[in-house]
């Protein structure tokens, strides 16, 4: 850069010395001004015009602090001064003067932005006059800006990695990724939006720099009535933009809310994960009303991909853990779950004083099953039987299959032993009806043995000992009963 501004200012300067070139100057894609010694300006081509929206006779005879009071940054004032009254060049770029002159640009589209320069100061020779050529480097800066960017964006992809890789919890990297978002665009905080099991509402899972009130406005956006960018992003499959949310009339019922939050714009990008499923949106909401550019767009999809990424290995540590904890056949906790519940609700009940009550229960009669209809109908009466039982208790409550046709039922809390006997019933009652399998019908019963804690025991081996030699008694009652632990 500074080689071919030192070539242009040279060739400029000759042209000058020997040549009536206006018409030239006029057409150079850059600025040309000529100062006097005083550093008033004699001459400014069209392109300076162009560019800071003055006429040229109304900067004629000016000087450039004149023209912008207060505005000019010191190391240029200083090197206007140096030039003209002390004929000495100098060259100011964008790398060690951020902020020069303040010149804009018009985009494409229309917009106006900040226009980036070199300048090149360079008295003339056998003439009072310097010359200041400014070159519009605003593309170069951005090529800079953007590389840089996208150096960012592969540390932080990194940093979200690492997250997932080493089994954090989904939250936190979920943070993350909006967290990254809003280092790289400034002003527009994030969120992360899933579907629900049924694909009908979005749920807003992560916003870490949105004010609560947000997160209790939008409690479930309803993908097929709700007019949303969010929501239009799952139906399209792309990224949909509101470029400004107070001119969009799909905004209103919201529109209050946005101006509370100071949201101008909104950017959803769809998050899809494996099989082509879209699972969620990526949203972002930039305090500033525009469309996002090339750079802010590839920013969006990668980042929405590393929300998938997450997504998929969190369900599928989930899928494997339910595998681990839970009975194949009926879907219940199995006897490492129930512990686990047990051991916890022990300590809760310990440290605030509660009762609860553990149920062993075996069926009574479910051999003939097997032996008379096979074991597919055995597997078959097990899975809607447990069923029933779930059906019977709170949902803080466990049912959990240890085994063959046995259960373990855990009632969180229990006010007195008449509570849990209450349950004991109606878990009879629900076991004891048939079950229609086709041209067959199922019959069994159950025996049940109660152990309340603290009265019957105060450790898992105990209650659960306890209540297992209940069961037997009730066994010996003649079966399909109940049997308090003594």
């Amino acid at each position: 850069m500074q080689n071919f501004s030192e070539q242009s200012g040279s060739c400029l300067s000759n042209i000058l010395d020997n040549l009536d070139c206006t018409d030239l100057l006029h057409s150079l894609d850059g600025g040309v001004l000529l100062l006097d010694a005083q550093c008033r300006i004699i001459f400014c081509n069209r392109w300076f015009s162009r560019h800071t929206g003055l006429k040229e006779a109304s900067m004629l005879g000016k000087t450039l602090p004149e023209l912008y009071p207060e505005q000019l940054p010191l190391p240029l004032q200083d090197a206007l001064e140096t030039g003209c009254r002390q004929r000495m060049g100098r060259i100011l770029s964008y790398q060690l003067h951020k902020r020069l002159l303040p010149l804009q640009r018009r985009t494409p589209r229309g917009e106006l932005q900040p226009l980036h320069q070199s300048i090149l100061i360079k008295p003339l020779s056998q003439s009072e006059l310097t010359l200041v050529q400014c070159l519009d480097i605003t593309n170069a800066v951005k090529r800079e800006q953007h590389l840089r960017a996208g150096e960012r964006i592969l540390k932080l992809e990194r940093t979200v990695l690492e997250l997932i890789a080493t089994g954090d919890a989904l939250d936190n990297v979920l943070n993350e990724i909006c967290n990254t978002v809003e280092q790289l665009i400034p002003h527009a905080p994030s969120a992360i939006m899933l579907l629900d099991d049924e694909r009908e509402l979005l749920h807003i899972k992560s916003a870490p720099s949105l004010p609560s009130a947000f997160m209790q406005r939008e409690p479930g956006l309803n993908i097929n009535t709700a007019a949303t960018t969010c929501t239009r992003a799952v139906q399209t499959r792309a990224l949909a933009i509101t470029a400004d949310i107070h001119q969009d009339d799909s905004w209103q019922p919201r529109r209050e809310m946005a101006q509370r939050l100071q949201m101008a714009a909104c950017w959803a990008q769809p998050i899809i994960a494996a099989f082509d499923e879209v699972i969620g949106v990526f949203a972002c909401y930039p305090q500033t009303p525009h469309s996002p550019n090339e750079f802010e767009r590839q920013l969006l999809q990668r980042m929405a991909h590393l929300a998938a990424i997450a997504m998929e290995r969190h369900r599928r540590v989930e899928r494997i853990r339910f595998l681990a904890m839970h009975d194949p056949l009926t879907g219940l906790p199995n006897r490492s779950l129930l512990n686990e519940h047990l051991g916890r609700n022990l300590r809760r009940a310990h440290r605030e004083g509660n009762q609860f009550a553990l149920m062993f229960i075996d069926l009574d009669g479910f051999k003939q099953i097997n032996d008379q209809h096979g074991h597919d109908a055995g597997d078959d009466l097990l899975s809607v039987l447990g069923s029933r039982m779930t059906e019977q208790l709170r949902g803080t409550d466990t049912c959990a299959r240890i085994g063959g046709d046995e259960f373990v039922v855990m009632l969180e809390t229990v006010h007195s032993v008449d509570s849990a006997t209450q349950v004991a019933e109606k878990i009879l009652s629900c076991l004891s009806a048939p079950v229609q399998r086709g041209q067959q019908q199922l019959k069994v019963s159950a025996s049940i043995g109660i152990a309340i804690y603290p009265d019957d025991g105060t450790s898992a081996d105990a209650l659960l000992t306890g209540a297992d030699d209940a069961m037997y008694q009730a066994k010996a009652k003649g079966k399909n009963c109940w049997y308090r632990f003594n």
